[in-house]
This record gives C-alpha cells, sequence and structure tokens, in this order.
C-alpha cells in the first residue's frame, strides 16, 4: 500500500482529519490497515459521488447516501438468479443444508489457563488418572465430575444439557461430533479453558433439508454475490478512469461504502 501525506480524487483532497475520522469504522489487525481501509473508503465514497455529479443525480443539498443508491440503482446491473441456478446451487452444496447433530452431552473440566503451562501440566495429569478411572469403570464418571470438575456443571455430575452446533469451544466440538452415545472420549481434550473429558449420552444426527426449505436463502445468497461482484467491477472502472494521487490501491476495491 502506499499513501502519502496528500491524498486527491480528481483533484479533489481527502484531508487526513477525515481520514482520522473514518478509521474509527474500519477495525484491522493494526493502525496502518485500518487507515488504508478508512481511505479506501472515502476515495470509494468520492468516485461514487463525483459520477452522481456527472449523471447530474446529486446537489449539495442532496442526502449523500440516496444518492450513491440512486446511482448504484441507474447504473449497476446485478444478475438475478432463477430456480434453475438455485437449484443446482443446492444440488452442488448439498452438505451445508444439513441440521446440526444434537448431543446429550457431561464433561469434565480441568482448568489450565491457555498462557499458564504448568497449570497445564498438572491439569493434564488429573484429567489422565481420572479418565483412566472412568475407563475401567464408567459409572465413576458422574461422582468424579461432581468432586472433581471446575465447570459449573458438576453439581449436575458434569451434564451440560442439550448441545449443538456453535455451542461450545472448537476444539470441544471437534472431538463431540465423532463420538456417538455412550462414548468417552480416549483422551483428555484441551481448549482454551483446560483439559475435558468429554461423556456423549445421546446423540441424534442431523437431517438433510428438502431445497423449498433453504429456496428462498439460496437465492438470496446468490443474488448477494452478483451484487458484490458487479459493484466491485464497477469500481474497479470508476477508479481506473480516474486521477488518484497519493494513495495506492494494493487489493481489490471494496463494495462496502460507509
Amino acid at each position: 500500500m502506499t499513501m502519502s501525506a496528500r491524498i486527491t480524487v480528481n483533484g479533489f483532497p481527502i484531508q487526513q482529519q477525515t481520514v482520522m475520522e473514518e478509521t474509527q469504522y474500519h477495525p484491522a489487525e493494526s493502525l496502518f490497515s485500518a487507515q488504508y481501509y478508512a481511505t479506501r473508503a472515502l476515495i470509494i465514497r468520492e468516485l461514487l459521488l463525483q459520477r452522481a455529479i456527472q449523471l447530474q443525480l446529486w446537489d449539495k443539498k442532496s442526502d449523500e447516501n440516496k444518492v450513491i443508491e440512486d446511482l448504484i440503482e441507474a447504473e449497476v446491473k446485478f444478475q438475478t438468479a432463477d430456480d434453475d441456478t438455485c437449484y443446482q446451487y443446492y444440488q452442488n452444496n448439498k452438505k451445508r443444508f444439513v441440521t446440526s447433530p444434537l448431543f446429550e452431552v457431561a464433561h469434565i473440566l480441568y482448568l489450565a489457563p491457555s498462557d499458564n503451562t504448568l497449570a497445564q501440566k498438572v491439569a493434564l495429569q488429573k484429567a489422565e488418572i481420572a479418565l483412566e478411572k472412568i475407563t475401567q469403570k464408567p459409572d465413576l464418571f458422574g461422582m468424579i465430575a461432581q468432586q472433581e470438575s471446575a465447570c459449573s456443571s458438576a453439581k449436575d455430575g458434569g451434564r451440560l444439557g442439550q448441545i449443538s452446533q456453535g455451542q461450545t469451544a472448537p476444539e470441544f466440538e471437534q472431538e463431540l461430533f465423532t463420538m456417538h452415545a455412550g462414548d468417552i472420549s480416549k483422551t483428555p481434550i484441551l481448549t482454551p479453558f483446560g483439559y475435558h473429558i468429554i461423556k456423549v449420552y445421546e446423540r441424534v444426527d442431523g437431517h438433510q433439508l428438502a431445497y423449498e426449505q433453504v429456496a428462498d436463502w439460496i437465492k438470496d445468497h446468490l443474488e448477494t454475490q452478483n451484487e458484490d461482484r458487479a459493484l466491485q467491477q464497477y469500481i474497479k472502472i470508476l477508479a481506473g478512469q480516474a486521477d488518484i494521487k497519493g494513495f495506492t490501491f494494493e487489493r481489490s476495491p471494496s463494495p462496502l461504502v460507509q
């Protein structure tokens, strides 16, 4: 990325103060990146407003956001998604339209902060000892959970109730989704909270959703993708025709206008 002290779009300056004010709306991994995204958004906005002036869609009394909406409606053509296209997408992506399995699950947690190596070592040792006992006598699971688990579920023998996708830590979920009714995790599972021993009481597998149940979502999804691509192409054309000084687009211009 290249940004200099003075940035202009067809001679119109983008003030540094304006960039700083815009930066708060573009969280990023660094201040430099956030300023880049903020500057890019301001340049795109200016390109759109200048184009609106050319087409006599805007005067100083007009609402800028409404003017941009009118410009996009007038100049950017979006491809709609017909039934055949939507159905083909469904056929090619059936795995996306399966409901999540539902688990009745319990766990025993040995607390260990992710930044404390010693605590993790101690927690793992405790978890391994407990798991060895449970492997020999599975009925001990509830009692050990009550006595040793650092989770509030300990009072209920470690039971968490019904769990579905997205409700637990990714590491916990990854192991859970490989398990079936009656299974106990073969090794302690490390998450940012510590080590877990997992027990599954019941599992109800997900089911395939019919096309009719997801057709509206697919249509919206495909048309949103089409709109994004059309907007990106439109902005790329405007930027290519403009005289932009003090800034270089190193990534594809975003269609998002703050």
